[in-house]
């Protein structure tokens, strides 16, 4: 989980469109125990804005006011990724350009299924008996939707209505109602990742409340689902072609002399068999990927170093619990067949041929009978009456991928999309010049030029 906010640190019809938000009194804000500079609060939302007696939960929100309220421009809405992060602790322990924190109040908050928000809950000992989800190793279609029901039915059985209204409108809606508590008329908006489509959400659900909204590392919401394995498998392969040449021109790579992309088919192979400490061919995935965020290339040649020579090894730190039940309601996923299945498995192979699959495949798998609603099902962002949005990406990101950042500026019109010509997920903070145009539009809402590009800055600078 990132704690820095701009540092280096996943159908149209079925949405609630209206612009009706719940009634919400002014926040009591208290001095928050982690870090007393910081205020913390709540906000009661309704569990179903289409039917409010259903009930109701609270949402956590947290504060950091402007450091020069006589400069105040507003306040600034921070949109967590994951899905599952955290806005709270991003509040508690993050940090912001000091221009920003002087002219806006920071706010985020826990998206509601997560954190502090009412988490979905579901059955301790079916998360722990997880099956495989690799067909080489035993996995069938059958045997994954057979699991994703069972464990969808704990998680109503144990979280209840919530489970069908986690989706990313639902939580767009709570962040007008929080908006209202806040007594703003419009918002600047902040997302990084899962953050992004949250932020698109808001955009195309409340056009005319968006005074700003940065999109860094874009969420493509428009896929398919094989669409999305495919670019996803695609994005992952790009990110380690990328470490590999860098292994092979520099001696401070612990692999450096070797072919990096056997290493790796060597241990996949054993992945299959069941013989590394860390799981089968997913974990593997997951694993090396994360090394790729910021990127720090050095800690993935020693972890693979590592797990080649049968050491006791760590995967990558910050790996946070995913909450599924906020995927698959964002995401209509439904394989028709075994073959079907199959068969987007092995083409994965084909745009990946070193890593051969992506860790989305594990989780979109997992939806493939989720028994709750979508209420979000992929569609394109129409963001029509929003003024213009600022888009960010590197050229090589681990897991929203640069294609996905082009096809949603498609979408959004009038937006622009700045590329960070560098490695890594999440670009804000990686350079003067990508720190420069997130400053200069938040605070007075000049885009960069169309087309505008950021150099890298090489990992470890």
């Amino acid at each position: 989980m990132k704690r820095a906010l701009f540092a280096t640190a996943l159908t149209v019809g079925a949405v609630l469109t209206g612009t009706a938000t719940a009634q919400a009194e002014n926040l009591d804000w208290q001095a928050c125990s982690e870090n007393p500079a910081v205020q913390c609060g709540t906000v009661t939302v309704p569990i179903d804005y289409a039917q409010p007696r259903t009930g109701t939960i609270e949402v956590a929100v947290a504060r950091k006011p402007a450091t020069d309220p006589a400069r105040r421009i507003g306040a600034l809405f921070v949109l967590p990724g994951g899905p599952g992060g955290s806005g709270v602790e991003e509040m508690l322990y993050g940090t912001v350009p000091p221009e920003i924190a002087a002219r806006f109040d920071l706010v985020s908050f826990d998206p509601r299924g997560t954190n502090r928000s009412n988490p979905v809950v579901c059955d301790a000992d079916l998360l722990a008996r997880m099956p495989s989800l690799v067909p080489e190793m035993g996995a069938t279609l059958a045997s994954v939707k057979q699991y994703s029901r069972a464990l969808g039915d704990s998680c109503r059985a144990r979280t209840g209505p919530l489970i069908d209204h986690v989706d990313s409108v639902s939580t767009a809606r709570d962040i007008d109602t929080i908006r209202a508590a806040l007594g703003e008329r419009k918002l600047t908006l902040f997302g990084e990742s899962y953050g992004t489509l949250v932020g698109q959400m808001y955009a195309e659900q409340f056009p005319h409340r968006v005074r700003a909204l940065v999109l860094d590392s874009v969420f493509d919401h428009s896929l398919s689902l094989s669409r999305f394995v495919l670019s996803e498998a695609r994005t992952g392969e790009d990110s380690f072609t990328e470490f590999a040449n860098w292994c092979a021109a520099n001696t401070e790579c612990v692999l450096h002399g070797q072919d990096v992309r056997q290493v790796y088919g060597d241990l996949y192979a054993k992945a299959l068999r069941g013989e590394l400490s860390i799981g089968g061919p997913l974990e593997l995935a997951r694993a090396t990927t994360r090394f790729f965020n910021d990127p720090r290339w050095p800690e993935a040649a020693e972890f693979l170093r590592s797990l080649a020579e049968q050491r006791a090894v760590r995967a990558a730190d910050e790996v946070a619990p995913f909450p599924l039940a906020t995927l698959c309601a964002d995401h209509v996923v439904r394989f028709s067949s075994e073959r079907e299945w199959r068969s987007l498995w092995d083409r994965q192979s084909t745009v990946a041929p070193t890593m051969r699959t992506h860790f989305a495949w594990g989780f979109l798998s997992l939806c493939a009978d989720w028994p709750g609603a979508v209420a979000n099902p992929q569609h394109r962002t129409d963001a029509s009456g929003a003024p213009p949005i600022l888009l960010m990406n590197a050229l090589h990101d681990p897991a929203t991928g640069y294609e996905w950042a082009q096809n949603v500026q498609r979408q959004l019109k009038g937006s622009v999309l700045l590329t960070y010509d560098g490695w890594g997920h999440g670009v804000a903070s990686r350079s003067d010049c990508t720190l420069a145009a997130v400053t200069e539009y938040v605070v007075d809402r000049r885009l960069p030029r169309p087309n505008t590009h950021c150099a890298a800055v090489p990992p470890g600078n």
